[in-house]
């Protein structure tokens, strides 16, 4: 099984656990309500007493009702158009609240006849507004607009006429407020009206003033359209600015680099073509030699050597060296190579010349006036430039102007329009709005609502069984003590082995003063061979217990000997310890109060086996030893810790099938909790009607706290009644005390049969302690 299995198993039986102690609980309660019933039906009888005295003595009441139809025929007043549509219901906390106004019931008391004044008979003036408003119940049921209001006085007719003020004074004061507002609110909206027109007067006055201003703009129904052109102007002449700076800046640059040419005596042939135009190139190349016609002179030249070569050739072939005609082409051709192989040495020779005496400066006054047009060109433009840029900024904001201005026309426009609307609006509504109409005229009953005789006998009923119940839960409480054996099963969480009913005294010695060997078939023997049953079935080892109590007289002696009896008619070999050394309630029942007996082993050093073999006695029971306390020591817990003691245990457990030590209680002493660590469990005698809770569970934690295994409780002392429930009587016991005289006390004693049938007859709770306990 797994962690989780486990985890859902432990809370399903914590489940269960809880339930089951809640409907036990509920049982227990109820049966304590039945066993003391006369308390529940006291206290009724006296509450139903209360309510017939209230019943005759309390002063009728009577009640007038009527119903009024909250209705709206138009809109309200400031809500024109705005809230048209809502429904009336929404409005109801209001009327509901108008209804019960110090104005309203002021109003109706005016108009109230003096003679319907009963309710303010002996009131003072000043407070007759709050008796109405007491007297006075209105209500509006959900969803709808219907107000229902109901007035209580003490005659019906003054009731009925009241609830008929009332409502003529809210129908006047609804009616007179509504029209008294449409007056106020239309002179408001007039005021406000005057004050819009002169706004829109004053508003179109400017934007004139601005049109007037600005003849430029014109109305074409966007300004994006005139903000176009002058953005589109400003980027040209941004445009032409920058292409100017770029002109000035080769011009200087030009400029710069010539008169640096001009100063070094370098070749500033470069600098023609950036200095002139195309026309004055061409004028430049021409009177330097490199123009076109220049170029036209060159190529013909080289087409007529190429001819003279051609007739050199031919010539070649058909004359002789030294003929004239061939020598005449030869010097020609001569010619003419020279002249074009030193033509670009001329025309450098020339150019030099020139740049030298005429070009020269002539290029550099014509660099420098270049340099200065577009310095002037640049300065124009950005003076144009920066004028349109303001002059932009400025149609700009008188475009923002205007639109602000158009805005705020159109939107008094708006207002002024709304306004004359809201007042035709007011003007034809006034006789429209909220209209109250009474739909259930005030009644008379003679019959009185206050106080009623079901209602009354109801309630008094009612209180009568929670007082009642109350009382009984509180009595229960405050009973420390244990009614029932599931009740004691439950809180201690063990199981009760037996119930012992209660045992008369028995004369004799020995044994013969216990019931279960004096008289074997009594009806009280079965509760102990029931115990012995209980005990032989249990998964827990009991070979070898012990018979404690939680107080002294609890009859723990008793239970002990009686189950050591049992234990030995059912054959097995049983010992029976008197370990209680301090009040030997035991071997004082069974007369062994001499010097023999347990404290004489634990205190010898002899062996074990011959000492307690010795000490060991038989009182003519079969199967039945016993060993009795002995002499009283001074130190019987150090002699019940020592080892003798669990060595005796060892020995007894090798001679007896069933060992049974007899202790002292445990919440009177330690010796319970010595011995309960060295048997198998633990016996636990209660009796109920002595035994407060607290203590009871006090001795179970204690036994369990130091090791002790609780193998169940005895509860003792039980007497039968009729009604099939049981009692707690008195059987054997025996008080702790200090002196020698105690020693000779014994458990028994002379039960008290009245007190023992009378305990659960007042509920089971309240258990008396009778008897007294019997000498020795």
């Amino acid at each position: 099984m797994s962690m989780d299995d486990r985890n859902l198993m432990m809370m399903q039986q914590l489940g269960q656990h809880s339930a089951a102690t809640t409907l036990h609980s509920v049982f227990r309660f109820l049966r304590t309500v039945r066993m003391r019933s006369g308390i529940l039906l006291a206290t009724i009888v006296a509450v139903g007493l209360c309510g017939a005295a209230y019943y005759v003595v309390a002063e009728r009441r009577y009640e007038s009702s009527a119903q009024l139809h909250i209705v709206r025929k138009g809109s309200g007043v400031t809500e024109d158009g705005v809230q048209k549509n809502d429904s009336p219901s929404a409005d109801m906390p209001t009327f509901q609240q108008l209804m019960s106004s110090d104005e309203v019931i002021s109003r109706a008391l005016v108009r109230l006849p003096k003679k319907y004044r009963v309710d303010l008979v002996g009131v003072s003036e000043s407070l007759w507004v709050e008796e109405v408003r007491d007297n006075l119940r209105v209500s509006s049921p959900f969803g709808t607009t219907i107000l229902e209001l109901k007035y209580r006085s003490r005659d019906p007719a003054c009731a009925q006429m009241m609830l008929r003020t009332l409502l003529s004074s809210y129908e006047h004061y609804m009616n007179e407020t509504h029209q008294g507002d449409s007056e106020q609110n239309l002179r408001t909206l007039q005021s406000k009206l005057t004050e819009f027109e002169n706004q829109l007067i004053q508003k179109t006055t400017e934007r004139l003033r601005l049109k007037s201003a600005n003849p430029d703009i014109v109305d074409s129904g966007s300004d994006q359209g005139v903000l176009s052109i002058a953005v589109e102007q400003i980027r040209i002449l941004a445009q032409d600015l920058a292409n100017a700076r770029e002109e000035t800046t080769r011009a200087k640059t030009l400029y710069m680099g010539l008169r640096q040419a001009i100063d070094n005596n370098e070749d500033i042939s470069l600098f023609l073509s950036q200095s002139m135009d195309s026309a004055g190139r061409d004028m430049m190349n021409q009177l330097m030699g490199v123009g076109a016609q220049d170029d036209i002179i060159n190529s013909r030249l080289s087409q007529e050597l190429l001819d003279l070569y051609g007739q050199l050739n031919d010539a070649q072939t058909k004359l002789g060296a030294a003929h004239p005609e061939l020598k005449r082409l030869q010097s020609e051709i001569l010619v003419k190579e020279k002249y074009l192989s030193e033509k670009p040495q001329m025309q450098r020779q020339r150019i030099q010349l020139m740049a030298k005496e005429h070009l020269g400066p002539q290029l550099l006054k014509m660099a420098e006036q270049r340099l200065r047009s577009s310095q002037a060109h640049e300065t124009e433009l950005y003076s144009r430039m920066h004028e349109q840029q303001n002059s932009s900024m400025m149609l700009s904001q008188t475009l923002t102007q205007l639109r602000d201005l158009d805005r705020e026309i159109e939107q008094l426009h708006e207002l002024r329009n709304g306004l004359l609307t809201s007042m035709s609006t007011i003007d034809l509504n006034k006789e429209k709005g909220i209209r109250a109409q009474v739909s259930s005229k005030p009644s008379y009953s003679a019959r009185p609502v206050s106080p009623r005789l079901a209602i009354t006998g109801l309630l008094s009923l009612m209180l009568g069984t929670v007082t009642g119940l109350g009382i009984i839960w509180v009595l229960d409480i405050m009973d420390d003590r244990f009614r029932t054996p599931e009740e004691l099963k439950l809180q201690l969480s063990t199981q009760v082995l037996s119930m012992v009913p209660r045992i008369e005294e028995l004369e004799g010695d020995g044994f013969d003063a216990v019931i279960s060997h004096a008289r074997p078939n009594a009806r009280e023997v079965e509760a102990f061979r029931s115990m012995r049953t209980s005990i032989e079935f249990s998964p827990v080892e009991s070979s070898r217990l012990i018979v404690t109590s939680t107080e002294p007289g609890d009859g723990k002696t008793t239970v002990s000997s009686n189950l050591a009896v049992a234990f030995a008619q059912s054959g097995k070999r049983t010992l029976i310890i008197d370990a209680d050394m301090r009040r030997p309630g035991l071997s004082a029942l069974l007369g062994l109060r001499d010097d023999i007996g347990l404290s004489q082993i634990l205190k010898s050093d002899e062996d074990i086996d011959t000492i307690a073999t010795r000490h060991t006695r038989n009182l003519n029971t079969d199967k039945l030893d016993v060993i009795s306390c002995g002499p009283r020591p001074i130190n019987p817990a150090e002699l019940l810790a020592g080892d003798r003691f669990a060595n005796l245990l060892a020995w007894a457990e090798t001679r007896y099938e069933q060992i049974i030590v007899d202790v002292p209680p445990v919440l009177a002493v330690s010796d319970p909790t010595i011995v309960g660590r060295l048997v198998d469990a633990v016996v636990l005698v209660v009796r109920p009607d002595k035994d407060r809770r607290r203590m009871v569970i006090r001795a179970t934690e204690t036994l369990r706290s130091l090791g002790c295994q609780l193998l169940g409780v005895v509860v003792n002392h039980l007497s039968g009644h009729d009604d099939g429930s049981y009692g707690y009587g008195y059987g054997y016991g025996y008080g702790y005390g200090y002196g020698h005289e105690a020693d000779e006390h014994g458990e028994p004693g002379q039960p008290n049969v009245a007190a023992g049938l009378s305990a659960l007859a007042e509920g089971g709770s309240s258990f008396r302690k009778s008897g007294s306990n019997r000498a020795a």
